[in-house]
């Protein structure tokens, strides 16, 4: 950050590249919050930014874009020195939920790596999901053509047909996981734009560290679909 020339008061908006539409700026930003940063914005999207015709400009990035002011020690960019545990989740603290009803886990990766029907990538790592996981891949979340990220509302609805209801009067324990952690902070964005009571707290390990450590009857495989 203090390469990039930021400062914990800047108001930051994140973004991904055009082509894209909304990938990893979730992810971006639920990091730059997570390490203490106030004011972080995901803009919803780029792509929409340019085809509303709004200025954009090109070329490499100058540095020191505060006037050349070089940046004394103590501008440096803080370092967190006690990350917030609300927001994240352990291996084997998810292992120990397993069952438990309070805990919603909601899983961000495409239907067939979920249910088991697809192979992963690298096709030594078993595909399925957590026991008791609901899926809603971030395809969902987004429109087909924009790729923005979807009205309260339509969230809401997806939430629910997946089978976890989001109400503002029952708090859950939200357990967000994808792939890598990298989509999973899109869930997170998607439940605090609906509101979504009770804690949610991200697995950074994802399915990549899952597949690995866990146990056979821990990888659910959907027989049926």
């Amino acid at each position: 950050m203090t390469a990039l020339d930021i400062r914990p008061s800047d108001i930051l908006v994140v973004y991904d590249a055009y082509e894209i539409g909304t990938y990893s700026a979730p992810r971006v930003a639920w990091m730059c919050s997570f390490f203490g940063h106030d004011a972080v914005h995901v803009l919803n999207n780029f792509r929409v930014y340019m085809d509303l015709g709004y200025p954009v400009s090109s070329g490499e990035i100058s540095k020191g874009s505060r006037g050349g002011v070089t940046k004394e020690p103590e501008d440096a960019y803080p370092v967190a020195t006690v990350p917030d545990s609300k927001r994240v989740i352990s291996y084997e603290e998810i292992k120990g939920l397993v069952g438990d009803e309070e805990a919603k886990i909601v899983d961000a990766r495409i239907a067939g790596r979920f249910s088991g029907t697809q192979s992963e990538e690298d096709t030594s790592l078993r595909s399925g999901h957590i026991p008791g996981a609901v899926n809603v891949p971030l395809a969902r979340l987004l429109d087909e053509t924009s790729k923005v990220i979807l009205p309260a509302c339509t969230l809401k609805d997806i939430f629910e047909e997946a089978g976890v209801p989001v109400t503002n009067e029952v708090p859950r324990s939200w357990i967000l996981t994808c792939n890598s952690g990298v989509t999973a902070a899109a869930l997170d964005l998607a439940l605090s734009e609906i509101g979504a009571k009770g804690p949610r707290r991200l697995y950074d390990g994802s399915w990549m560290e899952w597949t690995r450590r866990a146990e056979e009857e821990l990888v659910v495989v959907d027989t049926n679909s």
